[in-house]
């Protein structure tokens, strides 16, 4: 037998190990590598990792871009060593877990794929959102935070981390240090996956320094079943949130201008809505202000044609009792007055030599991106916007975009290079939590700590699963197995593009599927249709509101227990298929099964 090293074995053993394996018949490359836990065992042969536990074993197809024909040598790092010359393995034992850590200066690539047996979960939000995800196979694309609305078969989203977990009892996760490139292949086009490949190469859009090593490190961890190991897993890798996001906000509804005046915003307009809101029987929660309020995006100063008063509109506002949200994103377009100060001070992304390299955004063909990780950036960024609460009154904003795709081709980040480009997300969410948890942000990158609320992407106003009501629940679930409970679903019934307004049996179905969500949010007109749909939607608000105190309950127990508020049905039967593969029903806590119509 060919075996190379075999680690916890003393020498009487290893050579009575190989008796064994001759009388047995078993020769030629076999074992390789074998590490021993009290919680499983790694084993490698040269074509498979095979991971094992009491309940269950994952299969890992190992270097895959090793060169044909070479043999590894033993080598005296971690608890398993194996040394190929291109390229070497480590594996070390941390706990419930293996860390499988490669490492090359020779190759251009480093690749493993996991076997997709059993039910999987976790990874990156998609446009369609499967749940779980071997239902949706996809190509390979950079792992990063992105607008997958622009590109949705190539990119994941805004929520996305390295982190999976299977209903056989195993985990992986994938170290934020590896320039990670996914794929989720089908093989036999049956339309499931079977495969989850993690693949490591230094290339656009991420940055290595010069003849840095290359890396790919994962863990595989292991408990009974799929949340135990979830139970045992997240912890290592996370944190729990800090404290609970702002109380009315989960109880009662957002009402955004976005999807029902879209960039037509002025002040007539925000006061009729509001008014509009609480005559037809709806209290008087919160507005917010969406897109084109500014005199040029990215000033952070309202157009004086459209709001000639802002304080004085947000002064009515409060009167009447509403509170007032603003829409803030990190551009700045180069025909704006701002952007010549920021540009002169150094504000946004630059390259190597300190030169301000533009993007383009969806409001914008040409414009800065402020750079989160600069200090004075942040500092002068932010200062704006408490300007604009002190002076205008505002109580709070929504900040959209803080994808790392929306960085230009050539950037720099003031962080050590091995976490470009996912670092601009994560400074981000950190500089906007400062403004506290009545906020609502859509991105999210080893952020759970911060208490603010995390938006669903912009969902179309259609019944199905691509985009449409049947993604609510799987995105939903996502984000809570993420590390993100606080979820603010998108507007109810869609967002209405290209002038498609949603039916209003999708309207109504749409609310009440929003009903025990961590929050609700309208903003297309329930009285536009008809008197019963706007009892119907009063009548959701008003469930809502009752559910306000046990949502409270599940997001301050969500600052101490990985369970989210909104739960996958398998937390409770986490063995049973019909469990593992629901994907259109979900438990607020343990006590309630929340189950919408969502079909026509």
């Amino acid at each position: 037998a060919e075996a190379v090293a075999l680690v916890g074995l003393g020498a009487w053993q290893w050579c009575l190990l190989q008796l064994l394996l001759m009388v047995v018949g078993v020769c030629g490359r076999g074992v390789l590598l074998q590490l021993n836990s009290p919680y499983n065992t790694l084993t490698i042969d040269p074509h498979t990792i095979h991971f094992t536990h009491t309940k269950g074993e994952a299969h890992v197809r190992w270097g895959l871009t090793l060169p044909e024909g070479i043999d590894g040598e033993p080598c005296g790092e971690g608890d398993a060593c194996l040394d190929f010359g291109v390229a070497k393995v480590v594996v070390t034992t941390e706990e419930h877990c293996q860390k499988v850590s490669w490492v090359t200066t020779n190759l251009t690539e480093l690749k493993d794929c996991v076997s997709l047996e059993g039910h999987w979960y976790g990874g990156g939000e998609q446009v369609f959102q499967p749940w779980p995800i071997e239902k949706e196979p996809r190509d390979e694309t950079a792992f990063i935070t992105a607008d997958m609305l622009q590109n949705p078969s190539r990119w994941y989203g805004g929520l996305t981390e390295a982190y999976w977990i299977s209903s056989i009892g195993v985990a992986v996760r994938v170290e934020e240090t590896t320039p990670l490139f996914v794929s989720v292949p089908d093989y036999d086009d049956d339309t499931v996956a079977d495969e989850l490949c993690l693949a490591a190469r230094q290339e656009q859009p991420y940055v290595a320094a010069p003849y840095s090593p290359l890396t790919l490190d994962y863990f595989l961890c292991s408990a009974e079943d799929v949340r135990k190991v979830h139970e045992a897993s997240y912890p290592k890798f996370f944190s729990l949130p800090e404290s609970v996001p702002d109380a009315r906000m989960m109880e009662e509804p957002i009402w955004s201008t976005w999807a029902q005046y879209k960039t037509h915003v002025n002040v007539t307009r925000v006061m009729d809505f509001a008014r509009e809101i609480t005559n037809h029987g709806f209290n008087n929660s919160q507005v917010e202000i969406d897109d084109n309020w500014e005199n040029c995006y990215g000033n952070a100063v309202f157009n004086p044609d459209r709001f000639p008063d802002p304080k004085a509109m947000v002064d009515q506002l409060h009167s009447e009792g509403f509170r007032v949200t603003l829409w803030i994103h990190p551009f700045i377009n180069d025909n704006c007055e701002a952007f010549e100060y920021a540009d002169q001070h150094g504000y946004f992304i630059k390259d190597s030599e300190g030169q301000t390299q533009k993007t383009h955004w969806w409001q914008g063909s040409s414009a800065g991106i402020i750079d989160f990780s600069n200090e004075e950036a942040v500092a002068w960024w932010s200062q704006r916007l408490l300007d604009l609460r002190e002076k205008v009154g505002i109580d709070s904003f929504k900040f959209d975009a803080g994808e790392a795709s929306w960085l230009p081709d050539v950037y720099t980040l003031s962080v050590d290079e091995r976490f470009w480009p996912n670092a601009y997300t994560q400074k981000y969410i950190d500089t906007v939590s400062q403004f506290g948890g009545m906020i609502e942000a859509r991105v999210g990158r080893g952020t759970q700590r911060h208490n603010i609320f995390i938006r669903m992407l912009d969902k179309d106003s259609i019944w199905g699963s691509r985009d449409g009501l049947r993604s609510l629940i799987p995105s939903l679930l996502h984000s809570g197995i993420l590390g993100y409970p606080f979820v603010l679903p998108d507007m109810v019934g869609g967002n209405g593009y290209l002038g498609l307004k949603p039916g209003r049996q999708l309207f109504v179905r749409w609310a009440q599927a929003n009903a025990f969500m961590p929050a609700i949010q309208f903003s297309l007109l329930p009285w536009d249709y008809d008197e019963e749909v706007t009892e119907l939607s009063l009548e959701v608000t008003r469930l809502h509101s009752q559910m306000g105190p046990l949502l409270q309950h599940l997001a301050e127990e969500a600052t101490t227990s990985v369970a989210p508020i909104a739960r996958p049905t398998w937390w409770l039967c986490p063995d049973l298929e019909s469990c593992l593969t629901a994907d259109q029903q979900f438990l607020l806590g343990d006590d309630l099964l929340v189950v919408p119509v969502v079909e026509d």
